[in-house]
């Protein structure tokens, strides 16, 4: 029986395979690839981690340092800008930057292989900016389109980085979208009730003329 890996490896793996991954596609890793990378056999990473993808995960993770960020709906403008910031900002640090890029290439594919990571990071953070904009005025639709375009156009800001670095300021870019989002749940929250009840109503209710059959609202 072979002898179990010793646990504070796990850190020192994930460093490993991270440097790796610098210039390395995802494409081109496997198991056996990272245990040459740490100069073993496959086992450690199975034992640690249970597969490549999970490895990876990990990684991914430990690079984009977000797991304590956190926006709760009745934070000012300063909170939200710090959590676009925190969350999609400060590539111009390499580990960050990485994060990024493994993130890119696995939501590329999730579809094709059953997962959804990525697909569930996103819904996640336009949920947090949703409720933001709901409790600073927004009504529930238009709250979840102006995170929907938040969270696609910082998505923008990621890419642009990439494939032209000299030319994205990321963080200048989250910044005018809080500011953006600022003014849009402000101006909502200025309108009288009655108007924004009506403005809802119109949005969700189907067009109907006399004698014309109801169709969808779009959305």
């Amino acid at each position: 029986m072979p002898r179990k890996p010793d646990p504070t490896l796990k850190p020192a793996i994930i460093e490993k395979v991270a440097l790796h991954l610098r210039d390395t596609k995802i494409e081109d890793v496997s198991v056996r690839s990272l245990g040459r990378v740490l100069g073993t056999s496959a086992y450690p990473i199975v034992y640690h981690f249970g597969s490549r993808d999970a490895l990876i995960d990990a990684v991914v993770e430990h690079l984009a340092g977000v797991a304590t960020a956190t926006l709760d709906p009745g934070d000012g403008p300063a909170a939200l800008e710090h959590w676009l910031e925190a969350v999609f900002g400060g590539l111009d640090d390499p580990e960050r930057a990485l994060a990024v890029r493994l993130a890119f290439e696995l939501g590329a594919v999730e579809s094709l292989d059953g997962r959804d990571r990525e697909h569930t990071a996103h819904r996640a953070h336009v949920a947090t900016i949703a409720a933001w904009c709901q409790g600073h005025g927004l009504d529930r639709s238009a709250a979840e389109r102006a995170a929907h375009d938040a969270v696609t156009a910082a998505r923008g800001l990621q890419w642009a980085s990439l494939v032209d670095p000299d030319h994205t300021d990321v963080d200048a870019g989250l910044r005018t979208l809080a500011t953006d989002l600022v003014a849009r749940a402000a101006a909502a929250a200025a309108e009288p009730t009655g108007s924004r009840t009506a403005v809802a109503a119109s949005q969700q209710a189907p067009a109907r003329t006399a004698g014309a059959t109801p169709t969808p609202s779009s959305v």
